[in-house]
């Protein structure tokens, strides 16, 4: 009883601390009590009953629990690793040249209940194993960001390994806190600017970045509650802040900014136990009523809007030093299926958090959209895709200023010495150039005429604010 009151556990066992900081309240007394249980009865208990809901699936029985493939999940890798010249800018970045990965962001990041086999292993936090940044085993056994960036790279540091929370020295850059919701992240941003800083084995001023941002999830769980605090500006304007901070204090940095899922997709996912954890953990998308799971659906897109908007500003192109990329293969998420029912091998046995196999393959989906161009990225998660190769002539991860040069077959991407790095030049394209370009400029000095004769006859106060807050570099 003091648990459920109080909604937290006060012992000091490896496996469950500090589960005030997991979750909403709610889902705290409910895991708290499991939990308990398992403190009273020792880890014999936790063996015993797993083994007793195997074997109770095997023998056909509904116990309520996803029955799960727990082992982590490799990803086929095809690449031919090219030799490149050491980046000079943020838009001639390749995978070889990335020196410290890290990542901010909630559970998910966190891996929890990644390699449960039951629900009372659910509280754990296996980081290992997290989709941008565990670095268990190598690619060809655990599929995440970081090991794929191993094979190029093989003394990459920042990724987390094991199982721990945060503040566990094995999770290293990955510093994503469970629970967590947008108005918090800069804390965490703060944390991992100063773990890099104090990292003797990494140079601070010229190692190579890359920190993967993703966060939102439990906003939209809570947002049928209270629409006006997570709302899609206040949700925006939060991550303005913590990408400002970003850029103000961690050079030689590119940033995945990855679009929010539609957390509604998972209400189908249903089972006792499953729609028990959704009601305490997300009623707003699964088990709500009709008109909240619209709104709650709805913010979702909005929310992946205002992302839209604030990437579109250009704040954060205006340095060769440092970048943030819009990754938005998350926002066509569609709940997979088997056999015509969700296939729940995805998904922890919570079915709310992600499996070694669903993981995997937000991994690849990540990767993918990584050495994509800005406008032919992909918007959705194809399951078992494989891995897009960097090619010789476009090498690099994608920005928005390196993206459009790959549409002509050319890497226009150039150095502060303002060479090419790319050898594959290739000359059937000069003329083409040439021509595009003369045309390209007719069009400029017309268009740019025109908008100088529109302000001409403005007032100064008809101009339109930016909704973002005030940043020296707007």
């Amino acid at each position: 009883w003091r648990c459920i009151f109080t909604h937290r556990i006060s012992d000091n066992t490896n496996e469950i601390v500090n589960t005030e900081n997991m979750f909403s309240s709610g889902s705290t007394i409910l895991l708290c009590c499991l939990s308990l249980a398992t403190t009273a009865l020792g880890s014999n208990f936790v063996t015993n009953l797993e083994a007793a809901i195997a074997e109770g699936q095997k023998r056909g029985y509904d116990t309520g629990v996803t029955s799960l493939a727990v082992d982590p999940v490799g990803i086929p890798f095809p690449c031919t690793l090219y030799s490149t010249t050491p980046a000079q800018s943020v838009h001639q970045l390749t995978p070889a040249d990335v020196k410290v990965i890290g990542a901010i962001g909630d559970s998910i990041t966190a891996a929890m209940g990644a390699k449960a086999g039951s629900i009372l292993t659910g509280l754990t936090q296996y980081r290992g194993v997290s989709w941008s940044i565990g670095g268990d085993g190598d690619v060809s056994n655990t599929g995440t960001l970081a090991n794929l960036v191993k094979k190029y790279n093989a003394n990459v540091k920042g990724f987390s390994t094991g199982t721990g929370s945060e503040t566990n020295s094995n999770s290293r850059l990955n510093v994503a806190v469970s629970g967590a919701v947008s108005s918090e992240l800069l804390a965490q941003a703060h944390t991992l600017i100063d773990k890099i800083k104090a990292d003797s084995s990494i140079n601070f001023n010229t190692d190579w970045k890359v920190v993967t941002l993703w966060i939102g999830g439990n906003d939209l769980c809570d947002y049928c509650s209270d629409t006006n605090f997570y709302s899609a500006t206040n949700y925006a304007n939060n991550i303005a802040t913590v990408l400002d901070a970003l850029k103000a204090n961690l050079p030689r940095t590119f940033v995945n900014l990855v679009q929010i899922l539609d957390v509604t997709q998972l209400a189908p996912l249903s089972s006792l136990w499953c729609d028990l954890v959704h009601t305490f953990v997300c009623d707003c998308a699964t088990t709500g009523s009709t008109a909240d799971k619209q709104i709650t659906s709805a913010a979702s897109k909005a929310y992946n809007t205002a992302l839209e908007n604030l990437i579109n500003t250009g704040r954060y192109d205006t340095s060769d030093n440092f970048t943030v990329v819009l990754q938005p293969f998350p926002s066509g998420i569609e709940l997979p299926y088997k056999n015509g029912e969700p296939d729940k091998s995805y998904f922890a046995p919570d079915c709310f958090h992600l499996s070694t196999k669903g993981h995997k393959e937000m991994a690849v989906g990540l990767w993918n959209n990584m050495v994509q161009p800005v406008g032919e990225k992909s918007t959705d998660w194809t399951l078992n895709q494989p891995v897009i190769c960097p090619s010789a002539s476009g090498p690099y991860f994608y920005t928005k200023k390196n993206s459009p040069a790959q549409k002509f077959g050319v890497n226009f991407a150039s150095g502060e010495n303002g060479q090419s790095r790319s050898s594959d030049l290739l000359p059937v394209y000069l003329g083409v150039g040439v021509g595009t370009g003369v045309l390209a400029l007719v069009v400029v000095v017309l268009v740019v005429g025109v908008v100088i004769r529109k302000r001409r006859q403005k007032k100064a106060g008809e101009r339109m604010p930016l909704v973002y807050h005030k940043s020296t570099d707007m």
